[in-house]
């Protein structure tokens, strides 16, 4: 699973090969592909126009709207999480090219299978099994002299006495003294917590996974040493100071967004940009936020988070589609005021995420969709002993029973789970401290890698225009005169007609042109003529060649049926002679 990762970039970098090649192909008008809302969860932006979890390069029309309820769940490390949510959203299109979209968590439930594998359990007001659990802490104060100020200390199971958030002057333990004064000196981007966090910085502590209790002679207890350990913390992201083995929260997550199309709506190659601000209900500025926050509600930034993908697609068929998307979210620490002082108890890392598509609208009611994406967590932050960058295919189909409302249900894989594949063979002494064919004693492997999507949405959709049949131009049948030739009744001064001359002082021909047209346009006659005038219009005109010299006249009849003359002109002739 190691190399995903790197496959899923080539993918990327192949996808934007492919938009540039497939954009000489043709504009689809009579597409049977429906659009419906993303779902998102697991790191992804739910509520733009989309696939489950990858943003399409398709917006919403001016006047149409949609609303979405989806269940999802998925599986998340460190910790063998299993996550539920319920993403709520609404998206309205602005214009062809802008929809604006509103996506929030109204449930959110999360089951840890493995709480000593996460630092949140290891905080003051957390116990497992009715005990304190063992840790590596920033050295309290009664530490402050010698080699162990300023470096990691270890607490003993069972040494740490209950006390609730923010922490501040409970006992640090036997031989520990009172917890606190917290430090407001940067460590790894957040601050220091003496007797509690880590001393990498913030206010979750390191890890103690394994440790050994030795006994004298006599039978009796006397020291431990510790096997396996990590001085860094260990967390989830998204809840990085969980510690309930089962935790329910509800609308303590919200994103505002927009996105915009660059191209043309009828391109069959469709990029953009997608804005948006995630901002979060409960925060740790007070105890009964920072008790959601260990519910596992969201990660309590205050400033919430910025973020900017890139979307695009392409149509290769009528049948086949493929989307692409790379975005990058900028997160805001976590931050507290104690006693005055604001402190950062957690630095979050950025979000450099990814995700490409295929969706086969094989008809306009079924739509069987793949997707795979990944979440990189980059720049500076709090260090996460065993982060996980996560990875989640997932396979499914829409069905559309109407153009404006439908159904979604996907299975969903974590792919790179810390199972026991994560870990390279073979013992060893790591900074994680002693480990067993390459797993760390002590820690805990994922064995459940599965999840779901199932959604509804419904809204309104504008009527699709019928396609555009090709122009067929107009034929000319014929031209027909009512005379061959115009016998001028002029005489010269001084002379007359002669006896039994067939002259005619009337100098005008009736003109009929004879025209039809496959498509069953409507005709617009045009006429032009070497002298003389066009009296009347239609088929049916007259053309006065009254005082005209002799000689010969031309008239060229075109057809234009709504495209202009797009078929053959005619041309034909008629004389002018003098009269005997």
């Amino acid at each position: 699973m190691r190399y995903v990762k790197n496959a899923l970039v080539v993918a990327l970098v192949m996808l934007a090969m492919s938009l540039a090649a497939l954009a000489q192909q043709p504009t689809r008008t009579d597409d049977p592909r429906n659009i419906a809302p993303t779902v998102g969860s697991g790191g992804s932006v739910g509520g733009a126009t989309g696939l489950f979890t990858v943003v399409d390069g398709k917006t919403l029309r001016a006047g149409e709207y949609t609303f979405s309820a989806a269940y999802s769940n998925y599986d998340r490390d460190p910790g063998n999480v299993d996550i539920t949510e319920v993403p709520l959203s609404f998206q309205v299109g602005l214009n062809n090219y802008i929809e604006v979209f509103f996506n929030t968590d109204a449930y959110r439930a999360i089951k840890v299978n493995s709480p000593r594998n996460l630092s949140g359990f290891y905080l003051p007001n957390s116990q497992i099994n009715g005990i304190s659990q063992p840790a590596l802490v920033l050295s309290p104060s009664v530490f402050g002299t010698g080699n162990t100020a300023n470096s990691a200390v270890f607490r003993p199971a069972g040494q740490q006495p209950f006390v609730q958030f923010p922490f501040v002057g409970g006992s640090g333990g036997p031989n520990f003294g009172g917890l606190g004064p917290f430090s407001s000196s940067s460590g790894n981007g957040a601050d220091r917590f003496p007797g509690v966090g880590s001393a990498v910085g913030g206010i979750l502590p390191g890890l103690v996974l394994s440790t050994t209790t030795i006994v004298s002679p006599l039978g009796q207890a006397f020291n431990t040493i510790i096997n396996t350990s990590t001085i860094a913390p260990s967390y989830l992201p998204d809840a990085p100071f969980l510690n309930r083995q089962f935790g329910e929260s509800a609308f303590n997550s919200f994103t505002v967004g927009a996105k915009i199309r660059f191209t043309n709506p009828k391109n069959p190659i469709g990029l953009g940009l997608l804005p948006f601000y995630r901002f979060y209900g409960d925060t740790a500025n007070d105890s009964s936020g920072f008790n959601q926050l260990q519910r596992g509600a969201s990660p309590g930034s205050k400033r919430g988070d910025f973020g900017l993908i890139a979307f695009g697609d392409a149509r290769v068929a009528k049948w086949a589609n493929i989307s692409g998307n790379i975005g990058y979210i900028y997160t805001g620490s976590v931050k507290a005021d104690i006693g005055g002082t604001n402190y950062t108890l957690l630095d979050r890392g950025d979000e450099l995420t990814g995700g490409l598509a295929v969706d086969f609208p094989v008809n306009k009611f079924f739509q069987p969709i793949g997707e795979i994406r990944a979440t990189k967590y980059v720049g500076g932050r709090t260090p996460n002993a065993f982060e996980q960058d996560p990875i989640d295919a997932l396979l499914g189909v829409r069905i559309f029973p109407a153009r404006y409302f439908g159904m979604s249900f996907a299975y969903r894989y974590n792919i790179n789970q810390q199972d026991r594949s994560s870990f390279d063979n073979g013992n060893s002494n790591s900074s994680t401290g002693s480990s067993t064919n390459g797993v760390p004693a002590g820690f805990v492997t994922s064995d459940d890698p599965h999840g779901y999507i199932a959604q509804f949405f419904i809204g309104r959709r504008n009527k699709r225009v019928p396609p555009t049949k090709p122009n067929t131009p107009a034929v000319i049948n014929s031209v027909t005169f009512d005379k061959t030739e115009i016998v001028s009744g002029i005489c010269p001064e001084g002379q007359v007609k002669g006896e039994g001359s067939n002259c005619n002082d009337n100098g005008s021909v009736a003109v009929t042109t004879n025209a039809t047209d496959a498509d069953g346009d409507q005709l617009l006659y045009q006429y032009t003529v070497s002298g003389g005038r066009i009296n009347g219009s239609g088929a049916n005109v007259t053309w006065d060649l009254s005082g005209a010299q002799p000689g010969t006249y031309t008239i060229s009849v075109g057809v234009d049926d709504g495209c202009g003359v797009c078929g053959q002109p005619q041309t034909k002739e008629i004389r002018v002679v003098e009269c005997t």
